[in-house]
């Protein structure tokens, strides 16, 4: 997943907004994984809850939700009050989602979003964002034009290539630049494989069945 960042052409993106096709593909968890293997690096990051719908990242780090993404973009709170410290790793922070609003989509597709992401980029090297499913709501593909690319997670046994094919699609239709999928449950033997996008991208077939295990695109069966 990491490599898929660090190999993009010229400066690695600061921005990068992580969605999915459907619910229950596993993106939050691979927001977490991403900003923790970049923190690793030594880089600052942070990483930011825009699922405003059904937001889990503060649930991932065990850090209250009290306050978020929400009193930002409501005027509430200014940036600095909502920075969270994951206590395992100074150099990677949190802003949760905050209380859940009833116009998500409204908040995150206003100026005053800009403007978070802006401040943001200012200070962090690294920005990884979750946010709703691709195809249930607005919200990913308004976030994917203020950010540097997208990463879509897919779960194996879950998605079918249909589903797959419209949340791209949809990504693509507003201009957002895709960097790769992410398999998850996903079963490498079997798997028909092809050149999507300048990654290595798999979809798993409909007829198998999934064991655990993940592989991200860019990576070729037998890769280590």
């Amino acid at each position: 997943r990491t490599s898929l960042l660090l190999s993009s052409a010229g400066q690695p993106p600061k921005t990068v907004l992580v969605t999915s096709s459907q619910p229950s593909e596993g993106k939050t968890t691979t927001v977490v994984n991403i900003a923790t293997m970049l923190a690793q690096t030594g880089a600052d990051v942070l990483v930011l809850d825009c699922d405003l719908r059904r937001p889990r990242v503060h649930a991932h780090f065990g850090l209250p939700n009290s306050r978020g993404v929400t009193n930002y973009l409501s005027g509430d709170s200014q940036v600095a009050d909502l920075v969270q410290t994951y206590e395992r790793m100074p150099n990677l922070k949190v802003i949760t989602s905050g209380p859940v609003p009833p116009n998500a989509a409204e908040l995150l597709g206003s100026e005053e979003m800009r403007k978070l992401l802006y401040l943001l980029t200012e200070n962090f090297t690294h920005i990884i964002i979750d946010s709703p499913p691709a195809i249930s709501f607005t919200d990913a593909s308004i976030l994917s034009t203020m950010v540097d690319g997208v990463m879509l997670v897919v779960h194996g046994g879950r998605s079918s290539r249909a589903v797959v094919r419209r949340a791209k699609q949809q990504l693509q239709d507003v201009g957002a630049h895709i960097f790769g999928i992410v398999l998850n449950n996903v079963k490498l033997e079997g798997t028909d494989y092809y050149y999507y996008s300048g990654y290595y991208s798999g979809y798993y077939s409909d007829d198998d069945t999934a064991p655990e295990g993940a592989a991200t695109a860019g990576e070729r069966p037998g890769a280590g």
